[in-house]
């Protein structure tokens, strides 16, 4: 009699489709059985079994696992099913034994009867190939741990992904060990794009990353000049609104005006003047702007009718500059001299929330790069400082200015790069096709939802679904996917869905993934912390995975519980209202 194959551990007893049922063998104990030395954990979701056919051996995925006596007949069986222990697998694909190398999808199907075995690591290891010139590591599989998961680098980044997981599951961790994976696998040349509205990733990515911060005020503040967003998203960061219609079509003018002046000067700027709108990207000061509006709200006239007699009733000419407001006589209401002009009230509030909005130190981070008319192109500047410079990796840290504000500035950014990598062509310079980007976008439903700023939602969703063809991916990071857009989850080609407890929000991941592994999400709310489904054009195989942890970890942890143990004290908070109210305290 042959001697049993002590890695068999079941029967074929089933085949519909792709599902395959197997009877596991009476004599084997538990479903964890030891092999040379090892717990093969041949009983937990995702793990994966091969089943031999001749040269080929089929590799299936476990998505069930019952007693017959306690469970529902299995499908396609009607009948009573007694004193057997089974397992529900997924077909995914085959290795060729002469070449041992694996196939996505299946040439034949098993027939009944046939022997089922668990995959050891050695096979494994032709089904998940090594960190190398072409993948990253992400982790390790969670039911054979010495077997590394790597992702196809390329497939990653341009064809989009998103990493989901409720609060605490690990997501930033997540992030942090691929961008260290990336640095440390030899990408030094990579264009990473971090978009930080929390300021969680400087800790993890310090000594390789290039570090831009809102509030820094040194040589690492993050910038983004007012000026290259268009007329109606400057008032709106800086007033809060667009100001009505009036407003906002007086603003446009005057800065059509403004930045056609600026071309007229410009030693490095050649465009033709007509060409130029109130949203073209171009510099110019804002502050006569805000003057002069300010002053059409404000005039009064000894005659109505006559322009030239508003110089009487001026009592301060005020100063653009600083931001002084020219002061006139009050109108007479009884219908004396000095009289309203057409113009006055008719702004509203707008010009002062205009001004106190460019005086807020909160928002410095919009008026810089200045403009010089005989210097060189300072949006130039400013995209090599998004991008990092020379570092693999650029951490854009938007923590502590209004979201209104920071989501506006997102969507420039996202704007920019998208509108700079659709005009670089490959083998030539710059970026995209030559050398393709990758922006990881921290909070995504924020910036893809409708209730994001215009500008961000458009810009986000068109690298959404344009990016691939010009070298731009996203990398989408969320607790809430259900509140990203159908169309946006549905272009991300890896999914890394670690624990969800929210049962919408396992809904949106269940229906992303293939019909063939649809029965992992069941997991989902039972992932530990770190531990993620992964599946994808960037995986050659659906996996159950064991992420790396990140060294050093992101600043991402709860805040602690130790100052309740001191001795109790009244809390300072006005620093921080200080901050709020866009004001800073004397040192």
């Amino acid at each position: 009699m042959a001697e049993k194959d002590p890695t068999c551990i079941g029967r074929v007893r089933h085949v519909l489709g792709a599902t395959v049922t197997v009877a596991l063998d009476p004599e084997l104990a538990g479903v964890a059985p030891i092999y040379r030395g090892k717990l093969q954990a041949v009983g937990q979701i995702g793990s994966l079994v091969r089943i031999p056919q001749g040269i080929v051996d089929l590799v299936a995925s476990v998505s069930l696992v019952s007693i017959a006596e306690l469970t529902q007949p299995i499908a396609p069986a009607h009948g009573v099913q007694r004193d057997e222990r089974w397992l529900q697998v997924q077909l995914l694909g085959e290795i060729d034994r002469a070449t041992n190398r694996f196939h996505r999808g299946v040439g034949c199907y098993p027939g009944l009867d046939d022997p089922v075995h668990f995959a050891t690591s050695a096979q494994l290891a032709s089904v998940f190939p090594p960190a190398g010139l072409q993948h990253l590591r992400i982790g390790r599989l969670a039911a054979a741990e010495d077997v590394p998961v790597c992702l196809e680098a390329s497939r990653l980044v341009v064809r989009h992904g998103a990493i989901v997981g409720s609060t605490g599951s690990g997501k930033t961790s997540a992030v942090s060990s691929i961008l260290q994976n990336f640095v440390n696998g030899g990408w030094r040349a990579a264009n990473i794009v971090v978009i930080d509205p929390h300021g969680e990733y400087a800790r993890a990515l310090e000594g390789n990353a290039s570090v831009r911060s809102v509030l820094d005020a040194g040589e690492n503040r993050l910038r983004v000049p007012y000026w290259a967003l268009p007329a109606a998203e400057i008032v709106r960061i800086f007033a809060g609104a667009t100001g009505g219609p009036t407003f906002l079509n007086r603003f446009s003018e005057l800065v059509t005006e403004a930045r056609r002046a600026f071309v007229r000067s410009a030693d490095w700027l050649n465009i033709e003047e007509s060409a130029i709108t109130a949203d073209t990207p171009v510099p110019f000061d804002i502050r006569p702007i805000w003057h002069q509006l300010d002053s059409e709200n404000r005039e009064t006239r000894t005659n109505k009718s006559d322009p030239t007699t508003a110089a009487a009733c001026r009592t301060a000419p005020g100063d653009a500059q600083t931001l002084r407001p020219a002061q006139y006589q009050p109108y007479n209401p009884g219908g004396a001299a000095p009289h309203k002009a057409p113009t006055h009230g008719l702004y509203g509030t707008t010009p002062d929330l205009l001004r106190l909005g460019i005086l807020n130190p909160q928002l410095q981070f919009f008026q810089e790069p200045v403009g010089d008319p005989h210097g060189t192109d300072p949006l130039v500047v400013a995209m090599q400082e998004w991008l990092g410079g020379d570092r693999p990796v650029s951490v854009l840290n938007f923590n502590g200015v209004p979201s209104a504000a920071a989501d506006v500035a997102i969507g420039v950014i996202l704007s920019l790069l998208f509108e700079v990598t659709l005009r670089c062509e490959a083998g030539g310079p710059g970026i995209g096709r030559p050398s393709p980007v990758l922006v990881v976008l921290e909070e995504a439903h924020r910036y893809l939802g409708e209730a994001a700023a215009a500008i961000t939602r458009e810009s986000a969703n068109r690298i959404a679904r344009e990016g691939r063809k010009y070298g731009i991916g996203l990398l989408l990071v969320t607790q809430r996917p259900t509140e990203l857009p159908k169309t946006a989850l549905a272009q991300c080609g890896t999914i890394i869905a670690l624990r969800l407890s929210n049962a919408e929000d396992q809904g949106a991941i269940r229906a992303a993934l293939p019909d063939t592994v649809a029965g992992l999400a069941a997991v989902l709310p039972s992932l530990r912390t770190g531990e993620a489904i992964i599946s994808g054009e960037a995986v050659i195989l659906p996996a159950r995975t064991l992420l790396d942890k990140p060294d050093p970890m992101p600043q991402a942890e709860d805040p602690s519980l130790d100052p309740w143990r001191q001795e109790p004290i009244v809390p300072d908070v006005a620093p921080a209202l200080a901050i709020w109210r866009g004001t800073y305290e004397g040192e």
